[in-house]
């Protein structure tokens, strides 16, 4: 999966669109519990588990953590 997109602007259609790639992957490979997964944002830095949209929200409005690139 291509992740260049975290190092572009947050409010280019690249960024909006990785963001949608990366939240559909983690929905079919990630460990969810009760629908919540752990949110990779700046403030979050993977510690907080929330649903898809509010990750979507905090990524898209705060930025992606630039060192999680390693996704299994």
């Amino acid at each position: 999966m291509d992740r260049s997109w975290i190092n572009t602007s947050r409010i280019s259609d690249v960024y909006a669109k990785g963001v949608e790639d990366f939240l559909e992957f983690a929905k079919r490979n990630g460990a969810g519990r009760n629908g919540r997964y752990y949110c990779q944002c700046v403030n979050c830095v993977n510690l907080k588990r929330l649903d898809i949209e509010l990750i979507r929200e905090h990524i898209l409005c705060d930025g992606f953590l630039k060192d999680y690139t390693m996704w299994t």
